[in-house]
């Protein structure tokens, strides 16, 4: 077998396309569980060889050749790579999985986003890669060795790569003649970023405000609702022991709750029955006076009961010790 070659299939510089793939984000593990090597990236031929101690080093993606040389084809490119004919390999990658525009990525010459998440395809011995800086080297046991600062290889991002830009396309969209400049075109992009900035900005501030509006509304009702509760319960409409359970219907529909608890009649206490007793207050009134045994030898025992049968119970108790059973 011929002496083993490393590549350096893959790193972080910008491409002849105009966009650079991070390491960090790259995907290798069907690669290295079919990793075969293609001549010029051409899937419809048959391998001319695989890829061998596939790793990363430094932001590179670094893997050992391994050609076929039985087969015709395979044994002729190894010659050209071993010759120094044949310089450069690339990555076949599908298309990317998550990009960024984020400035802090972009390099200089770089037009389009930086893609951070892709998955590796194949790998191919390729005439001329889209990277430039794509460049074989030698391992320690072999006498040429190329320095890896400046080595690297990263050729084809995806089968659908960039277009040319439409230029007509782009200034119809910026809404500016078709001979615009650089500048004008630049001056165009600036105003839209301009407005986009603004408009968030202003999208926020009403953001706030409704925000704030809402939490003020929130604690308003709150307060009312426990205003509201607190009331029914000093009038009679509510037991105090319903008060957590009310409180939650309010914080749950603040208008039905209140018309709930508007509709709860008052409780009335037996000063109020007497004195909306009308013409019977002044029985009522006697009646409340009198004691149990004058009540029972006045036979009105029973009509205390059935008219005010908090008193009856008061005074039952007041004559036996126990509360009564009505």
């Amino acid at each position: 077998m011929a002496k083993s070659k490393t590549f350096v299939l893959h790193d972080e510089s910008v491409n002849t396309y105009g966009f650079r793939m991070l390491t960090s984000g790259v995907n290798l593990d069907e690669f290295r569980k079919n990793p075969v090597m293609l001549l010029n990236h051409n899937d419809y031929s048959l391998p001319i060889g695989r890829w061998e101690n596939i790793r990363i080093d430094g932001g590179k993606i670094l893997a050992d050749a391994v050609f076929d040389e039985k087969d015709e084809r395979a044994a002729e490119v190894m010659r050209k790579v071993d010759n120094d004919f044949i310089r450069m390999a690339s990555i076949g990658a599908w298309p990317p999985e998550e990009k960024s525009d984020a400035y802090s990525l972009m390099l200089p010459g770089q037009r389009y986003p930086t893609v951070t998440k892709w998955t590796v395809r194949e790998a191919s011995i390729v005439t001329i890669g889209a990277n430039h800086n794509a460049l074989a080297f030698y391992d320690k046991n072999t006498q040429e060795v190329i320095d890896l600062t400046v080595a690297g290889a990263i050729v084809r991002l995806m089968d659908n790569s960039p277009k040319t830009l439409n230029m007509s396309l782009l200034t119809q969209k910026l809404n500016l003649h078709d001979t615009a400049n650089e500048a004008e075109i630049v001056s165009a992009v600036q105003n839209l970023m301009d407005d986009n900035a603004r408009l968030k900005s202003e999208n926020k501030t009403l953001t706030d405000a409704i925000d704030k509006a809402n939490a003020d509304r929130d604690a308003a009702n709150k307060a009312e609702a426990v205003r509201l509760v607190d009331a029914a319960i000093l009038t009679g409409k509510l037991d105090a022991k319903a008060k957590d359970a009310t409180l939650a219907m309010f914080d749950k529909d603040f208008s039905n709750a209140k018309a709930m608890l508007e509709a709860i009649p008052e409780r009335q206490s037996i000063a109020r029955q007497i004195n909306n007793a009308g013409t019977g207050a002044t029985n009522l009134a006697d009646l409340k006076v009198k004691s149990w045994d004058e009540l029972d030898k006045a036979n009105k025992l029973t009509e205390l009961k059935d008219k005010a049968p908090e008193i009856y119970a008061e005074k039952f108790k007041e004559r036996f010790g126990v509360d009564p059973k009505i």
